[in-house]
């Protein structure tokens, strides 16, 4: 705020005020209020909005792949204070890892195959998924064991 905006809504208010007061006759407190609210509502349309800094920026259209992709979804869900690993990735990992051990013939609700899964991905890496406080190791851990059950052609 600049003296160039605030003298003269002060002078409006001042005016507004005379005029109540004395050509409409008002009480003075009815007077005052309204005086201070010409006086606002002056300072306030001296106020300038700037642009819309977005207004002239390009249109680049987004690929269907690169519009909130589950990937970005997941991100979010990771806890960067704490270190917790939020249901949505902890859910996706999970899946992606039954998956994987089904490819190789292991149930993970069949009790016999517990133990040849827990040599395959690492020990009690299942319980801590299925548990609560999963947190990033654990997820780290978990994309490391879907990576050794079927590698990608890139490490092959």
């Amino acid at each position: 705020m600049t003296r160039r905006r605030i003298i003269p809504s002060i002078c409006a208010a001042v005016v507004a005020a005379l005029v109540l007061l004395f050509a409409i006759r008002v009480e003075p407190a009815f007077a005052v209020a309204w005086a201070a609210l010409v006086g606002v509502l002056w300072l306030c349309a001296g106020v300038v909005i700037p642009q819309d800094p977005r207004a002239d920026a390009p249109d680049i259209p987004a690929e269907p792949e690169r519009r909130g992709t589950a990937i970005a979804r997941m991100a979010w869900s990771l806890n960067t204070r704490t270190g917790e690993a939020g249901e949505l990735i902890t859910r996706r990992v999970r899946g992606i890892l039954r998956h994987r051990l089904q490819r190789e013939g292991l149930d993970i609700d069949d009790q016999a195959d517990r133990e040849r899964i827990e040599t395959r991905i690492g020990p009690g890496l299942w319980s801590r998924l299925t548990g609560q406080g999963t947190n990033r190791q654990d997820i780290e851990r978990a994309l490391d064991a879907i990576d050794r059950l079927s590698p990608s052609k890139e490490k092959e």
